[in-house]
């Protein structure tokens, strides 16, 4: 199937076990974030957080959260607050499940945020790269910059390896 089969929506909260399943299927065991953290993500941002859906079943998905150095959560993260005014939208969690690599899920998620992005008027897309993902983050216009203090202490929540990636958007 091909991505145009894909039907890119807002998640809900019913959503959520679908959202587990394609999490595990991603992700190492240390990334594996609790449904609460994603829960609260979800209630905090449910205009900015998709899934991208083939027939019934969850092929990916995408939370994205208004952000600012302030307000950037660390990992697996429960009690993360929505700013008053972000300037970012962060990429918190994007996953695509094995089974559906190939399809165009990740840049459909990423045409959804980008869009979003542009209509809230923030000034970039912002993310943690992990698991060896700066290539792939880079490829899709994202640039490794240096992190604030505040951000470098959440950072370090993600493991030796995980980079702070932005996209200037204005």
């Amino acid at each position: 199937m091909s991505a145009h089969f894909l039907h890119i929506r807002l998640l809900t909260e019913a959503d959520l076990p679908a959202v587990m399943a394609v999490q595990a299927a991603c992700y190492e065991a240390g990334f594996h974030e609790p449904q609460a953290a994603f829960a609260n993500k979800l209630a905090e941002a449910s205009d900015s957080c998709w899934g991208a859906w083939q027939g019934d079943a969850l092929r990916g998905y995408l939370f994205c959260l208004p952000a600012d150095a302030d307000h950037l959560p660390a990992l697996h993260a429960s009690s993360w607050r929505r700013p008053a005014d972000a300037a970012w939208l962060y990429l918190h969690d994007m996953a695509v499940h094995p089974d559906a690599r190939g399809l165009g899920v990740a840049g459909r998620l990423l045409e959804a945020a980008r869009t979003r992005a542009h209509a809230v008027g923030v000034e970039a897309l912002v993310l943690v790269a992990v698991q060896g993902s700066v290539p792939y983050w880079t490829r899709h216009g994202f640039a490794t910059v240096a992190p604030s203090p505040p951000i470098a202490a959440k950072l370090r929540t993600f493991g030796d390896d995980a980079h702070f990636m932005q996209q200037a958007l204005r």
